[in-house]
């Protein structure tokens, strides 16, 4: 019996999220009336366009590939078939 309010209760939880991920920035906003933090999207920063949106997460640029140095030779690896 307890392994089944368990698993209802986790069942809930994903079926919540899984809704308010996909719910319509307006009805979003209207939440924040409810709770400031209902307001965020799944970005976090409110807008619901996701990482994009703010262009903090662009500023930071990943590795960059170092320039070949001179007299070494390029290797390239290839998977086998």
């Amino acid at each position: 019996m307890l392994q089944e309010l368990i698993v209802v209760l986790i069942v809930a939880a994903a079926v919540a999220y899984v809704a308010w991920r996909y719910l319509p920035a307006a009805w979003r906003q209207r939440l924040g009336r409810v709770h400031p933090s209902l307001a965020q999207g799944p970005g976090g920063c409110g807008s619901g366009d996701g990482c994009s949106s703010c262009g903090g997460c662009s500023a930071a640029q990943g590795p960059t590939a170092e320039p070949p140095v001179q007299g070494r030779a390029e290797r390239r690896f290839h998977a086998s078939k």
